[in-house]
């Protein structure tokens, strides 16, 4: 059966059609439009005019695009930048179609069960960490559920309206957006987070999988590669030094330089600043040595159920 997802995020709107068979999931188009929902958001708690007329236009091209792939049965799912907003009726509106809000729990399992829909990770013990515009969930589980998870006001947008930098970034600045990672991971999900990977570990070690589109860019730079190949970007495993390094490497150029960097697409040449940050602190202080990718996530968990 051929299903579609159109997935409303805080930077951008994605779409995925596949052919779903039991478990399996083939997927026959997969797409995004930048909208930047979350732009302005985070000092008055409200989604501003022109990212919700971006992100209407955005859905109703893709929506077009899916019944052009014979995606008829396509949902459409909002997460953290709708869920917050004061004013998140004017975009479900405006979008003229039925539109799920995810809560904080259904992100984490979405989002769990699209990583597992892997094989090869169907039945390890697995910590989940997905960076996204306005948030970042920790999912921890094993193949028989989902065990832990928190949601965290930790993403690449939100970060970049907090602490703005110049171009090219500062040290100082860098410390600044580092320092304001580690105390939020620090305060808010390592210590529940470090027991659940204690337990999981016991009978076999998990492994760290990074989820969504900042994973995405570290598999798509590592390899030089500026397409979609699903198999050869699942198949990176980067090291904490090749985290530390792109990270170094990113915030050490200007923006116009980092543009130009294979494999990170010009629209996201600024937020992988912060998307970079995140994965080499929750590394550092979980004592993590490898980052393995997913391409699958959200997504492929609606797809799912």
């Amino acid at each position: 059966m051929r299903r579609g997802v159109i997935d409303i995020g805080t930077n951008s709107v994605k779409l995925l059609i596949a052919d779903v068979r039991g478990e399996a999931i083939s997927p026959v188009l997969e797409t995004s439009r930048q909208t930047r929902l979350g732009q302005g958001l985070y000092d008055g708690g409200k989604l501003q005019p022109g990212p919700i007329r971006a992100t209407v236009a955005a859905v109703t091209e893709l929506l077009a695009l899916a019944k052009r792939h014979d995606g008829i049965d396509t949902r459409i799912v909002a997460t953290s930048a709708v869920r917050e907003a004061g004013n998140a009726g004017e975009l479900l509106n405006a979008l003229g179609q039925p539109a799920t809000v995810l809560s904080g729990d259904d992100e984490a399992r979405l989002a769990f069960d699209g990583v597992r829909s892997c094989r090869r990770l169907a039945k390890r013990p697995l910590l989940v960490v997905d960076v996204g515009g306005g948030s970042t969930e920790f999912i921890a589980g094993d193949r028989s559920r989902m065990r832990f998870y928190k949601s965290l006001p930790l993403g690449s947008v939100r970060m970049m309206e907090r602490h703005p930098v110049s171009d090219p970034p500062t040290i100082g600045e860098q410390e600044i957006a580092q320092n304001w990672i580690g105390e939020n991971l620090g305060k808010s999900a390592l210590p529940g987070l470090r027991e659940q990977l204690s337990a999981l570990g016991q009978a076999s070690p998990f492994a760290l999988v990074g989820s969504g589109g900042m994973a995405g860019i570290l598999a798509k730079m590592e390899l030089a590669d500026d397409g979609y190949d699903r198999d050869r970007m699942e198949a990176v495993e980067l090291p904490l030094d090749r985290v530390t390094a792109w990270r170094k490497r990113l915030w050490a150029l200007p923006l116009a330089k980092r543009r130009e960097i294979t494999g990170l697409p010009e629209s996201r040449a600024d937020v992988a600043l912060y998307g970079s940050l995140i994965y080499e602190q929750l590394m550092r202080q979980l004592g993590i040595a490898t980052l393995q990718i997913s391409t699958r996530g959200i997504r492929f968990g609606v797809l799912r159920t």
